[in-house]
């Protein structure tokens, strides 16, 4: 099981001609206990978000020790997936500092046909 990091979701990264996916915007204290949780039950955690502002302030918030990464995310059956954006994104521009107020973060279910059930 794995914990994943991500900017706003790109389709492409879950496999699939039928997807469902359920989007459940917590606060930042059900985030963490839920990131507690699993990590308590063995998941790993992974980042797949370049944007160093938004992983030093993740790191503070949630007690982590993330790495800035340009890597491209394909999703696998069972990833629990934290879905990390700005509240209002500033189109074409990379917004150099960011709080984490500025940040909307949701915990992000998928239904995919060949699962037939949430991972």
């Amino acid at each position: 099981m794995r914990i994943v990091f991500l900017p706003p979701v790109p389709l492409n990264a879950i496999p699939g001609q039928d997807i469902l996916l359920i989007v459940k915007r917590r606060p930042l204290e059900e985030v963490k206990k839920t990131i507690d949780a699993l990590v308590r039950q063995g998941a790993r955690i992974e980042c797949y978000i370049r944007h160093e502002s938004t992983v030093r302030v993740l790191n503070q918030a949630l007690g982590l020790d993330l790495k800035p990464s340009n890597a491209l995310y394909r999703y696998q059956e069972g990833d629990v997936l934290i879905v990390v954006g700005l509240k209002k994104p500033v189109r074409g521009q990379e917004v150099a500092d960011v709080t984490i107020d500025d940040l909307d973060i949701a915990i992000v279910s998928v239904v995919t046909e060949e699962s037939g059930r949430q991972g």
